[in-house]
């Protein structure tokens, strides 16, 4: 399984890889979604972010968490996916109890905010 700091590090290599695909210089916010995260999960994600995040475009960048819905599947019918704010969710097309989907992942990156580079101007 893979760890908490393992995920961050590929999260931070694939907003750093956005950022100069933009040709930022710098990252100014990260934006995490969790899902059913504890706090302790949130302060450790923050934490661990900090710390891979230094000496790179990302450091000092804000990071900003938000609870996002409840991923759930449903293996009785058709393996339809769906989200629900609900701890428990019914499938809407065969009415059966749906799986929640993984539970091991306990964030992800939504998206992030840069501080353009300025481009020099052709006279």
């Amino acid at each position: 399984m893979i760890s908490e700091r393992e995920r961050a590090r590929a999260l931070l290599d694939q907003a750093l890889a956005e950022a100069r695909s933009q040709g930022a210089k710098r990252i100014t916010a990260l934006y995490f979604v969790t899902y059913g995260a504890s706090q302790e999960t949130e302060a450790s994600l923050r934490r661990i972010v900090q710390e891979l995040s230094v000496n790179t475009l990302a450091e000092g960048a804000q990071i900003i968490t938000w609870k996002g819905p409840n991923r759930f599947i449903c293996w009785n019918c058709c393996a339809l996916r769906f989200e629900s704010e609900e701890e428990e969710a019914i499938c809407p097309n065969c009415g059966h109890i749906a799986a929640r989907i993984p539970t091991d992942i306990t964030f992800a990156l939504d998206r992030i905010e840069v501080a353009e580079s300025k481009l020099r101007e052709e006279p």
